[in-house]
């Protein structure tokens, strides 16, 4: 018996788009419930929301099957395409003309992101046809969590956490997220914008955050973001960030070219660009 076709395959899209929405709706019930103090609420919504997206996943894997990767990327290029010339273009002309702008610009801004994701995926394609490597890493690709309890020889006096001690988790997980991205060795160059925003007691829980935000031959700039959790109450605040570059060396300690970094979303491209200023900045200094 064939499923195309029948009110069972109807059924399934039906669920698969139900689940969907009611996956996203409870992730952003759990960010309201997260923002009013209520975490164990959050939690719960957290949870129930990853089930429904198993739902949704069931749903699609019914209905379509993924062996086939060339005829995979195929698709999935002429969607991105068509998405970027036509279904976000005309959505923009009908949010602008039914008044809802900010809607319009949302969607505007979507065709560009869509043609990003055209490229990256014709290059996947490319390097899948012809065997190569494909010349580059997404952000998500190195990107680290690293989680540290605080103890007593770690601190001052009255329990306050040293400065030094949390730079230099923070260096590790820089270095880390470095060298996850570019399979060698690396080294710290310098260190931007380090800020200390709120103060790590002995006992607290650190978890440190990493990701590479831009690259250029040899070098790249890693943001790092510090969240301190009281164990006992769960309260969590921001505590620390940064951005190391890092430089790629080889054994003998010569700078070698790093990967270049796959851009996917907007975040990414804003950070990316914030980042590749203050390299052209340090560049200008440098020769002035």
């Amino acid at each position: 018996m064939k499923l195309h076709g029948s009110e069972t395959e109807q059924n399934l899209r039906k669920i698969l788009a139900d689940e969907l929405y009611i996956s996203f709706r409870y992730g952003e019930m759990a960010q309201a419930a997260k923002e009013a103090g209520q975490s164990e609420v959050a939690d719960i919504y957290l949870a129930t929301a990853e089930n429904e997206m198993e739902h949704a996943r069931h749903s699609f894997r019914f209905l379509e099957t993924m062996d086939d990767l060339k005829r995979g990327l195929e698709m999935a290029i002429a969607k991105e395409h068509e998405e970027a010339e036509t279904v976000y273009p005309e959505a923009a002309r009908v949010a602008e003309r039914e008044g809802f702008r900010e809607i319009a610009d949302f969607f505007r801004r979507l065709c560009d992101v869509e043609r990003n994701h055209a490229q990256i995926l014709t290059t996947v394609s490319q390097s899948v046809e012809t065997g190569q490597e494909i010349k580059g890493r997404t952000v998500g690709h190195s990107r680290t969590y690293m989680a540290h309890l605080m103890l007593p020889d770690q601190a001052n006096p009255v329990g306050n956490v040293h400065g030094g001690e949390l730079m230099k988790l923070m260096d590790n997980a820089a270095g880390v997220a470095a060298m996850r991205h570019c399979h060698t060795f690396t080294v710290t160059a310098t260190v931007d914008e380090i800020k200390f925003l709120n103060p790590v007691k002995v006992g607290d829980l650190i978890i440190i955050h990493s990701q590479l935000i831009f690259v250029r031959h040899s070098s790249a700039t890693v943001r790092v973001e510090v969240y301190g959790e009281k164990l006992f109450t769960e309260a969590k605040l921001p505590t620390h960030t940064a951005e190391f570059v890092m430089v790629a060396v080889d054994k003998q300690g010569k700078a070698v070219p790093m990967p270049p970094l796959i851009i996917s979303t907007e975040e990414e491209q804003r950070l990316f660009n914030e980042a590749q200023a203050k390299y052209e900045a340090r560049r200008r200094t440098k020769s002035a």
